[in-house]
Order: structure tokens, then C-alpha cells, then sequence
């Protein structure tokens, strides 16, 4: 049976930060979220963010509820476009 405890970080490691990003949805309202990554699937954009060493969903939602999602890490927006992929 799997072990469900955190897999250890490596001595010395510290966990790597979150980037933050803007998101616009079709309603006009914006917020925030922070997330260690993106993943566009089915039209679903998923973002994941590290707890204690596993990748949890932070949020899923469908693309087409998103207008943008902007990196305020990166100062870079990714318009969403038509297949699930950013345009």
C-alpha cells in the first residue's frame, strides 16, 4: 500500500515559490491566485500549487468562464484561445 506521507524535501532545499497570477473572468471580476503551475485539458484550465510536497489543486475551471490569466510573476498574459491551449 502507497505511503501517504510527504515525500521529504532534500536537505538544504527550500521549496520554490508560487507564482501569482491575475486572473479577468467574463464577468468582469478579477482576482488573484498563486499556483506552482498551469494545465490546460479538456478546456478546463487547472492550477496547481506544491502542499508539503504533493501538487494539489489550488483551481479548475472552464476556459471559456476565463477571460485572462496574466502573470504578475512574469508581467506576461495569456490570452485564451479556441482548443484549450493559450493563443
Amino acid at each position: 500500500m502507497p505511503s501517504s506521507s510527504p515525500t521529504p524535501e532534500p536537505a538544504g532545499h527550500e521549496p520554490l515559490e508560487p507564482d501569482l497570477y491575475e486572473l479577468t473572468w467574463m464577468s468582469g471580476h478579477i482576482e488573484r491566485i498563486a499556483a506552482h503551475d498551469i494545465s490546460f485539458s479538456n478546456s478546463r484550465v487547472i492550477f496547481l500549487a506544491d502542499a508539503n510536497g504533493r501538487m494539489r489543486v489550488q483551481l479548475s475551471t472552464l476556459e471559456e468562464d476565463l477571460r485572462t490569466i496574466r502573470s504578475i510573476t512574469e508581467d506576461e498574459v495569456l490570452v485564451l484561445g479556441d482548443g484549450g491551449e493559450p493563443a
